[in-house]
């Protein structure tokens, strides 16, 4: 009876340390656009919004020396969670979102290239560093313009046990970079 305790109290010790590997949510995009508003009434037309990451579930890993790695996993479509948050951020700075590719004098297609987030337990500094990386290729009549945009982050966040924890700094680089992409078209 005795080592039937023992052991029922290790189970419960040692499984409730380990680290728990659920898939991550994003929120949808808020109202949180600050960037500049036009002046004029321009229209813009998203044709695409593609993720070409080779796995799209896989958005990071921790960072550990030797051993079996471990991913961060979200079933989440961040295509669909990019056509939302841009349509939404596009509308807030000022532009006509209702036009058709024709008659639309702004063309955007946009490539999401990549996702990381890399945890490592071991800094005492940031142990959370994420990048997203995207491509936007903008057609202005004749003139195409192509331009890639790199979303940086770090944090430090107390040592994890759970990937939900990352959720709120994946939601900061998501709609970073969204307001950065918002912010360059209304410059051109």
């Amino acid at each position: 009876m005795k080592y039937l305790f023992l052991i029922t109290l290790s189970l419960i010790l040692f499984s409730g340390c380990a680290y728990k590997n659920e898939p991550l949510m994003l929120k949808s995009y808020q109202s949180e656009y600050k960037g500049p508003s036009l002046r004029n009434n321009k229209t813009i037309y998203v044709r695409f919004v593609k993720d070409l990451r080779v796995k799209k579930n896989v958005i990071g890993y921790v960072d550990q020396k030797g051993g079996d790695a471990i991913y961060f996993f979200s079933n989440e479509n961040f295509a669909d969670k990019y056509t939302e948050g841009l349509g939404y951020a596009l509308n807030l700075a000022g532009f006509n979102t209702d036009a058709s590719k024709t008659e639309a004098s702004l063309v955007v297609e946009i490539s999401i290239r990549d996702i990381e987030l890399v945890y490592n337990d071991k800094n005492f500094d940031a142990n959370l560093k994420g990048e997203i990386e995207i491509e936007v290729v903008a057609r202005k009549g004749d003139e195409v313009i192509t331009q890639n945009f790199r979303q940086k982050g770090s944090k430090w966040i107390a040592p994890s046990y759970s990937s939900k924890d990352l959720e709120p700094f994946l939601y900061s680089l998501f709609s970073d970079s969204i307001d950065q992409i918002v912010t360059r078209l209304t410059r051109m």
